[in-house]
């Protein structure tokens, strides 16, 4: 972590009012524009404070970025806790559904991913990037893992190349959600969050029908 000692003694309350009005302005503006002045504006503090509470803007940025993170980890684990037992696809659609729901309930977290993903003037962003990356293919082998061993899935499957194939596919929907050149008939930005997630399920469908077990 980035934070200062000073930082993390904060009250927790404080701590993530610091961090939420920071992703803001992150997501809106990326690493590079985003202002250090209008934050401390907003948060009602001295601009010296921010320094004592983090090193410098990658500081803050590297901080802001794991607050996010956390956010999305924490819904996913929830969606795999609670699908467990269920075949691998029908898993795969609600962790989908899942990622279009939070898109819908909070824009700036997937904003500040498009952020890191396009533009290449923020710091440690291979870091970054690999965090996530990980993160989603080990989620979805996880999945998949389960999956053979229930029988939905070709025992003879190489799950660490499946799990490569669905976390791209996964991925591409919700950036084709977010932005509109991505879409290209897929069909799910610009839509209903019902619409998106019909076509989400036709995607999950192909899956099926690519990966399942005859």
């Amino acid at each position: 972590m980035s934070a200062s000692r000073t930082f993390l003694n904060l009250p927790p309350q404080k701590q993530r009012r610091v961090l939420d009005e920071a992703l803001s302005e992150f997501a809106r503006r990326g690493y590079a524009r985003a202002s250090l002045n209008t934050l401390v504006r907003r948060l009602g503090i001295a601009k010296g404070s921010i320094f004592q509470y983090f090193r410098d803007k990658a500081g803050l940025f590297r901080t802001v970025f794991h607050f996010a993170v956390e956010r999305v980890i924490r819904r996913l684990r929830r969606v795999r806790r609670a699908t467990r037992g269920q075949d691998p696809f029908t898993r795969l659609h609600h962790s989908l559904t899942a990622g279009l729901e939070l898109i819908e309930q909070d824009p700036r977290l997937f904003d500040l991913y498009l952020r890191i993903m396009f533009e290449g003037d923020i710091p440690f962003r291979s870091e970054l990037l690999g965090t996530l990356l990980r993160f989603g293919r080990d989620y979805i082998l996880d999945i998949l893992r389960e999956g053979v061993e229930q029988g939905y899935l070709d025992p003879e499957l190489e799950l660490e190349t499946a799990a490569f194939v669905v976390e791209a596919v996964l991925e591409r929907v919700l950036v084709a959600r977010a932005v509109e050149y991505m879409d290209l008939g897929l069909g799910v930005h610009g839509v209903s969050r019902a619409r998106a997630e019909e076509a989400a399920g036709r995607v999950v469908d192909l899956l099926r029908r690519g990966l399942g077990r005859p």
